[in-house]
């Protein structure tokens, strides 16, 4: 199944029935590409989707802005600095660094506009 940007856009490509259908089809895209393994200490147990950039602080739900995280990164991490909390880390390599920040990088040739579709205005 292809990767689309945003839970949102599984539904405007009619992949899904519903919203919840959306996000948890996006969900298990991400922790596919991720080989079902933690971005960060590549643990498989407890796995959760982390937003890089929190929503908090402005972080998007695009695909470049979410990985595969395990539960207790991703309470450790909460809101601070990706990279600041990361690199503090036992298990920090440069190896999974440069893979995600590979990951952040938007690919040329991928859509990150969401379709908005038009809105009916006859009553």
């Amino acid at each position: 199944m292809e990767l689309y940007n945003s839970s949102s856009d599984y539904l405007f490509n009619l992949q899904a029935t519903s919203s919840s259908d959306a996000k948890r089809m996006w969900r298990q895209s991400i922790k596919d590409k991720w080989e079902h393994k933690c971005a960060y200490c590549e643990s498989t147990e407890y796995l959760t989707i982390d937003h890089i950039v929190p929503q908090s602080k402005g972080g998007s739900d695009f695909i470049t802005n979410v990985l595969c995280c395990c539960r207790r990164c991703n309470n450790s991490k909460s809101h601070i600095n990706w990279e600041e909390w990361y690199s503090s880390q036992d298990f920090f390599t440069e190896e999974r660094y440069d893979v995600i920040m590979k990951w952040m990088k938007p690919q040329t040739n991928s859509n990150l506009y969401k379709y908005k579709p038009r809105m009916n205005t006859s009553t």
